[in-house]
């Protein structure tokens, strides 16, 4: 069989298949143009083991704080979100601007709450509970990327145990981030079922903004498809309708969150 005929397939090591080609030309070179007096370096994300912590990780399929969950800037008058160019150029979409200084607290707090509950912390005691008692809008809060904090949690398998939680203080089931994925779709892309299925069970719209069964299934995630057909079996429809249109990253990205 040609090297033309038949693309290997590349996959992280929890068995989610990566959907771009981590080693394909180019993918060494930089966005950011680093200026010297002696030479012009040209980078797009940095040879294996090189790369930009805050940035995207292509031979890990992971990201950092400056693409998704990470501090956005806010214009002092009003504190809305600035709106331009993303870190990277990993999105070509505009998006919330990252403000440096890594994830948000919210970001942060997902990060933990497992490791605490696990640990014989009570809920209500975890950093994230407390943080949401003292900053209840947090519970929505908007980060790079366009992500919400459920968004979060679809973004690796210690952050997934969040969801229930922030679903029963009033967070969005159905937001949007700025690459066009509702939280149900960035659980279908890492194969985070814990997420899903609570996403489903909390009044989740399988069908909202878009197909995550398609995502799911471009990802082989396997235990999201099981909890998608669960949930058509009770009745929910899960269709891979054509509603909605991702936003065409090259490389498409369903990494996980970077820890």
């Amino acid at each position: 069989m040609s090297s033309s005929s038949a693309k290997a397939a590349h996959y992280r090591a929890d068995g989610v298949r990566i959907t771009h080609d981590p080693h394909a030309p180019g993918m060494a070179e930089v966005h950011s143009i680093h200026w010297s007096p002696y030479d012009r370096v040209r980078v797009k994300y940095g040879a294996p083991g090189e790369t930009d912590r805050d940035g995207f990780d292509p031979y890990a399929d992971s990201v950092g704080a400056g693409i998704y969950g990470g501090v956005v800037k806010r214009r002092p008058e009003d504190g809305s979100v600035v709106i331009g160019k993303q870190y990277q150029g990993h999105n070509p979409r505009p998006g919330p601007v990252y403000a440096g200084g890594g994830y948000t607290p919210v970001s942060d707090a997902i990060a933990t709450f497992n490791r605490e509950v696990s640990g014989g912390v009570p809920t209500p005691e975890t950093t994230l509970a407390k943080l949401l008692d003292a900053h209840p809008d947090l519970v929505n809060d908007v980060s790079t990327g366009g992500a919400s904090p459920l968004h979060t949690c679809g973004m690796s398998r210690a952050n997934q145990h969040a969801t229930a939680f922030l679903i029963s203080r009033g967070a969005d089931v159905d937001a949007v981030d700025a690459y066009g994925f509702t939280p149900l779709d960035r659980a279908a892309s890492n194969n985070l079922a814990i997420a899903a299925e609570a996403l489903l069970k909390r009044g989740a719209d399988p069908d909202a903004n878009g197909p995550p069964r398609d995502v799911a299934t471009q990802s082989e995630a396997r235990d999201v498809l099981k909890a998608l057909d669960a949930r058509a079996k009770e009745g929910g429809r899960v269709d891979s309708g054509a509603s909605r249109t991702l936003v065409p990253i090259r490389p498409r990205w369903c990494g996980e969150l970077r820890s």
